[in-house]
């Protein structure tokens, strides 16, 4: 499913001017307005004008603002009226955008729907703020303990964190 970003590209390039966007290529890497902290991207890196950013609609968009605060990121994002869109806050100033209704947990319950599967017997497992709903939405909801505590609080139980192997250790239960 894609969308056009073309509104909240202009949002950002006009009330944060010094945060950097990308539209991932499928196969390739992404399209950037400019450089992201190392290692946050992977694949090819092709730096282009902001009304360059979008040849075709997309799949996601991020916003990253490297020296910003991620509450403030988050309360523009909230605050800007962007329409065809839901978005969600990553651990650091980071947002992914994405279709409105599109989410991990919507991706899940299409193959639950699909395969035949008992809402009970779906488990996920995640850490971050993009997880919430896909660990609200699952028969069991893990949160690994590196989690920020909002992200913890909604899931079933919490698993070691990934230095202590937790999702090998949930998962250990039942394989």
């Amino acid at each position: 499913m894609t969308f056009d970003a073309s509104e909240s590209i202009r949002f950002f390039a006009d009330h944060v001017p010094d945060a950097v966007l990308a539209v991932e290529e499928l196969g390739v890497g992404y399209r950037v307005t400019g450089e992201f902290p190392a290692g946050e991207l992977d694949g090819q890196l092709t730096v282009v004008r902001h009304d360059e950013l979008l040849v075709e609609p997309v799949s996601r968009l991020i916003a990253r603002w490297p020296a910003g605060d991620r509450e403030e990121f988050f309360a523009l994002a909230r605050d800007a009226g962007l329409r065809g869109v839901d978005y969600a806050i990553g651990y650091t100033a980071w947002l992914d955008f994405m279709p409105e209704g599109v989410s991990k947990a919507s991706a899940l319950e299409s193959m639950r729907e699909r395969l035949g599967v008992p809402i009970e017997e779906t488990f996920a497992i995640g850490d971050g703020h993009n997880d919430v709903e896909m660990l609200g939405w699952a028969g069991l909801g893990v949160a690994m303990g590196q989690a920020p505590e909002d992200v913890r609080r909604v899931a079933d139980e919490v698993a070691p964190p990934i230095d202590e192997d937790g999702a090998a250790v949930v998962l250990g239960r039942w394989f």
